[in-house]
């Protein structure tokens, strides 16, 4: 296992499904909540299908895809990222798991839609960038790296990849009746269901993430089906991540009882 990790600069994170591990960086962007939350709700949407074809669309490290993949024994998953480093650790997230023949890490860029064949895909997931850009500045820790700070502008500001970039993508590849799930911040969210409704993916569930009961979202989570039939739009109850302060609800427990992760947000 030493032979695909770094311990000078990476961390090993027990997944605690399915024997799964996940390879990080100890500088730049780890995965937290977030993807822990999005690969449940994605998964739970496809689950009464035998065989699932789906894309993570910038994948950064994988965590999404390894977690997709420890919940879809038969998914057969391609995930995009353009930036190298987070991609050399994917591939290696792939191969540490032994997953490379259900998923595929590809390096590429969202936007190019020659990278699948069109009407392919049954599920697409995706943590796309949240931030306008040049209104924040990457962490201190980062600043003094220009490799660093770039990369994690490509993760968290859209100058790269827009909604409307991502949406396109995906409704490219998604084949009729195809679903999408992506989590964001609730800022967001009308942007969100306009771009999904002008690449016609129509928006058909919305999931609030709340810290404690009575606390606004931090994030949401979004559904949407290619060509879907308006009006079948529902709210799904809030995901109460802590019934108390440190204590884990019911559903986190219950999400996370297979799951844990370093406990940092990756929003």
């Amino acid at each position: 296992m030493d032979d695909f990790w770094n311990a000078a600069d990476e961390t090993l994170e027990d997944l605690q499904r399915a024997d799964l591990k996940l390879i990080q960086k100890t500088s730049g962007f780890r995965f937290g909540e977030d993807s822990v939350f999005l690969a449940s709700f994605a998964a739970d949407l496809v689950m009464h299908k035998k065989h699932v074809q789906a894309a993570d669309l910038g994948a950064g490290s994988g965590a999404v895809s390894v977690l997709l993949a420890g919940r879809l024994p038969r998914v057969r998953l391609t995930a995009i990222e353009i930036s190298p480093r987070p991609f050399s650790v994917l591939e290696r997230n792939f191969a540490l798991n032994q997953l490379q023949s259900r998923c595929t890490a590809l390096h590429g860029d969202v936007r190019d839609l020659t990278l699948l064949p069109r009407a392919s895909l049954d599920l697409v997931v995706s943590n796309p960038p949240y931030r306008d850009p040049g209104r924040h500045v990457p962490p201190a820790r980062l600043q003094n790296d220009p490799q660093l700070a770039q990369e994690w502008r490509t993760a968290v500001e859209t100058t790269h990849l827009t909604l409307d970039d991502l949406m396109k993508s995906a409704a490219s590849w998604l084949k009729p009746a195809g679903l999408m799930a992506l989590v964001q911040r609730p800022a967001n969210l009308p942007d969100i269901l306009s771009a999904m409704r002008r690449h016609r993916i129509e928006p058909i569930a919305l999931r609030a993430i709340v810290p404690l009961p009575g606390r606004a979202p931090t994030s949401v989570l979004v559904a949407g089906r290619l060509h879907g039939r308006p009006g079948s739009f529902r709210f799904l109850p809030d995901l109460v991540v802590n019934a108390l302060p440190g204590q884990p609800g019911p559903e986190t427990r219950q999400i996370y009882g297979e799951e844990t992760h370093d406990g940092q947000s990756s929003t």
